[in-house]
């Protein structure tokens, strides 16, 4: 179900009846978005020119859960998914409709929001929750070359979309059990459309997060570079002769890594997920006769065949999935937090109380 305008939320809500049983009152007003056995799935009216969407149900008793299911309950309580508001300006007339968008509670994967988010963004508007999370929206044609007519109603004349940041959750209390002893900083996103304006068009207004951008340190790769790059020479040689897809030869691959760690002082690499932890792998390949350079070549061949590798298409692409898996492995990368801003937005100030 698609709720693409103000109206539209304010419309569903008075068309639901409240749900009454023996866990809820008609003082709870609890209103299921659509299917009413998914109740915590409802929209609450605030006032006539609030509405919000939720995902949680009213807390009867925050004290009958554990510390860390307590405090993600109160978290999605005071943050909801979706905030509709009309905003007046100066003299009390409708100025914009406006959705505030809020991502995960928790740093991990919070599936129940993500699904929430996909289902009730309205039109053109998109949750993605992959390793960087944004909403994706079709930007107000005002700012992108839309016509505006002599009545004042814009018409689109493109399909163009822009993503806009919306940072994780920084605490990682519920993984860990711990409880949140620091406030959560409230990462949200706020869109604003007027009432002619075409359905699923909207104008970001805000806020910008600092958003993450990957960097080469570009100094070291300088001085690794020449031995990467024979490595790699080498690693195509005998790649193809490499029985790197079998498994007990996998399980001897990683069984002498292990042993060879084990003997050496690498403690970021005891985890399992680090099996070639950067040092070792920077040793590896910078020395020629180091007895795992065979198993570094493993590492990277399980990751990208080269068997199928002949034609130049396939060449650059494997070099590229080298190069890639090489700037990660060597540690030859870093993250740099990068303001973003977008002046057009300025265009609010003073328009609104």
């Amino acid at each position: 179900m698609k709720l693409n305008t103000f109206n539209d939320v304010a419309k569903r809500y008075s068309e639901i009846k409240p749900l009454v049983s023996k866990h809820h009152t008609l003082k709870d007003d609890v209103r299921p978005i659509a299917d009413r056995r998914r109740k915590h799935q409802r929209i609450e009216r605030v006032h006539s020119d609030k509405y919000i969407l939720r995902d949680t149900l009213p807390m009867e008793n925050p004290n009958r859960y554990g510390p860390w299911y307590q405090n993600y309950l109160e978290l999605a309580v005071n943050r909801p998914p979706i905030t509709w508001e009309i905003l007046h300006d100066k003299k009390g007339n409708l100025a914009y409709e406006q959705i505030t968008v809020r991502g995960g509670i928790t740093h991990s994967h919070d599936t129940s929001r993500y699904n929430f988010l996909r289902e009730y963004l309205p039109r053109h508007m998109h949750f993605n929750s992959g390793s960087r999370h944004f909403i994706r929206h079709k930007v107000v044609g005002v700012e992108r070359g839309v016509y505006v007519g002599e009545e004042g109603i814009v018409r689109s004349t493109t399909n163009k979309y822009v993503d806009r940041y919306i940072p994780r959750p920084e605490y990682r209390w519920r993984s860990s059990g711990i409880p949140v002893t620091e406030p959560e900083p409230d990462y949200l996103l706020t869109f604003r459309r007027k009432d002619k304006w075409p359905i699923g068009v909207w104008d970001f207004s805000g806020p910008f997060w600092p958003e993450p951008r990957v960097r080469i340190d570009k100094r070291k790769k300088k001085s690794l570079k020449p031995h990467i790059d024979k490595f790699y020479e080498w690693m195509c040689i005998v790649g193809p002769l490499m029985p790197y897809d079998d498994w007990d030869y996998r399980e001897r691959m990683i069984t002498e890594i292990n042993e060879h760690k084990r003997g050496a002082e690498y403690p970021e690499g005891l985890r399992d997920h680090d099996m070639l932890p950067a040092t070792l792998a920077t040793e590896i390949v910078m020395d020629y006769n180091h007895p795992l350079r065979t198993h570094l070549a493993w590492h990277f061949l399980t990751q990208t065949d080269i068997r199928g590798v002949d034609t130049q298409e396939a060449k650059r692409k494997f070099r590229n999935d080298f190069n890639r898996r090489a700037n990660d492995l060597f540690d030859l990368q870093y993250t740099d937090m990068i303001q973003m801003t977008d002046h057009a937005n300025k265009k609010y100030a003073g328009e609104l109380k």
